[in-house]
């Protein structure tokens, strides 16, 4: 190969060692300049109220909350005025303020550079799956309604036809956490526990719903159809017990990683519960129980030209707030506020989340302003976005609306770098 001739990845890497090479980590100091500076962004790309948090902040910056509907969060922040980005991932859309007492942050001291990682302990467990009666109830309905549809002897044909129902109408999405730059430094970690919809759960470790490869007669695939059995044969009066025991006391909970969008969150799988996630998804279950982490937008990211057209044409659409910075042959991000953060991804990653969202909240992309041939696949979403550049936003759509930015103010599309 020509040594001047290089491909989109190698380019793509180069630019990211150029970004880590010359964003080193900020000093205390800095950092709390940099938040303090940055977070008032983040905070008007949420224009909608959202829940009264009840919130303790330590002074380590461990933060511990409780919504005013029950949902628990927790986690860390390094200044005070952090402490939203940690409410933020567990309200009901990323358009959503969380509202809480102000916090002190009078005389603006040095950000924690020692992050915690704070979790649920037990008895946060327990109560948080006792708050799902509703949950709970709809778990009942759904069992029974397969008893009645399915015949016990038949249980793994059954299963095996839901399973590839769901794997020709719901394929799984890639990980959003290996398209996105994260290695930045730490500033707000948050983490919570409840019930979540079954329905969002669009990656589960394994990726083909129903085929597990693991070593061992109880990690394979056939753990799905006997797990299934067993479930359906439970009776009703011990249904509540039995759900307890294998979603929360036996292996702890389903842990998943929490993706907000504009209107509520979808999940990837984090770090355990790959078989009950593919049991439930293919029984077609609608609630589970699950710890849940954060997935924090990041405030930078490096890549190619190519990903600087698409920036800016989420930009110039009123989907992305924030300044794209070009080079010769690489560019970098810099993020405000993303709505739907796997937009930042490139055009088949960003189209299958895309996709996976409009089937989990119908209508939700074309309410943010995304029209609907946009979606039809990944080359019509590339399309979309470069016809941005020549065109401009219409009136009243995405989030430069609800921003309420006009031309020449931060954020605008005439304040950022173009070509």
């Amino acid at each position: 190969m020509d040594p001047f001739e290089m491909d989109e990845q190698t380019l793509t890497a180069i630019a990211q060692d150029f970004f880590d090479n010359t964003t080193p980590k900020r000093s205390p100091r800095a950092q709390s300049l940099h938040l303090a500076a940055a977070l008032p962004a983040r905070a008007s790309g949420r224009p909608q109220p959202g829940q009264e948090w009840t919130v303790r902040l330590d002074d380590d910056g461990t933060v511990h909350a409780t919504a005013t509907d029950g949902t628990l969060a927790m986690g860390w922040a390094a200044v005070p005025c952090a402490v939203p980005e940690v409410l933020a991932p567990f309200e009901s859309g990323t358009l959503r303020q969380p509202a809480f007492p102000p916090t002190d942050d009078s005389g603006l001291a040095d950000a924690l550079a020692t992050p915690t990682y704070p979790c649920p302990d037990d008895d946060q467990l327990e109560a948080a799956f006792d708050h799902g009666a509703q949950p709970l109830a709809d778990l009942a309905a759904a069992i029974a309604d397969l008893r009645r549809q399915w015949d016990g002897a038949a249980i793994p044909d059954h299963v095996e036809q839901a399973a590839a129902r769901l794997r020709a109408t719901e394929p799984q999405v890639p990980v959003l956490e290996d398209h996105l730059n994260l290695g930045e430094q730490p500033w707000c970690n948050a983490t919570s526990c409840g019930w979540v919809r079954t329905n969002a759960i669009v990656e589960a470790a394994d990726p083909v719903w129903g085929r597990i490869d693991r070593s061992g007669y109880g990690r394979s695939s056939s753990w799905i159809p006997r797990a299934a059995g067993e479930l359906l044969a439970e009776p009703d009066s011990d249904l509540p017990a039995f759900l307890n025991h294998h979603l929360l006391d036996n292996e702890g909970p389903v842990d998943l990683v929490t993706i907000n969008g504009p209107e509520g969150p979808v999940y990837n799988l984090n770090s355990g519960g790959a078989h009950r996630t593919h049991l439930f998804r293919i029984l077609g279950l609608p609630w589970i129980f699950a710890t849940q982490t954060a997935l924090i937008t990041p405030w930078e990211m490096a890549g190619s030209i190519a990903d600087a057209d698409r920036w800016q044409g989420l930009i110039a659409h009123g989907l992305l707030n924030g300044q794209v910075h070009r080079r010769t042959r690489t560019a970098s991000l810099r993020i405000s506020h993303c709505p739907a953060p796997w937009m930042l991804a490139a055009p088949e990653t960003a189209m299958a989340y895309n996709t996976a969202y409009e089937r989990t909240y119908p209508g939700a992309l074309g309410r943010l302003g995304v029209p609907p041939h946009a979606l039809d696949n990944a080359e019509s979403w590339e399309n979309w976005l470069l016809t941005s550049r020549t065109r401009p936003t219409a009136p009243g759509r995405g989030l430069a609306r609800l921003l309420g930015l006009r031309p020449g103010q931060p954020g605008s599309r005439r304040n950022v770098d173009h070509p």
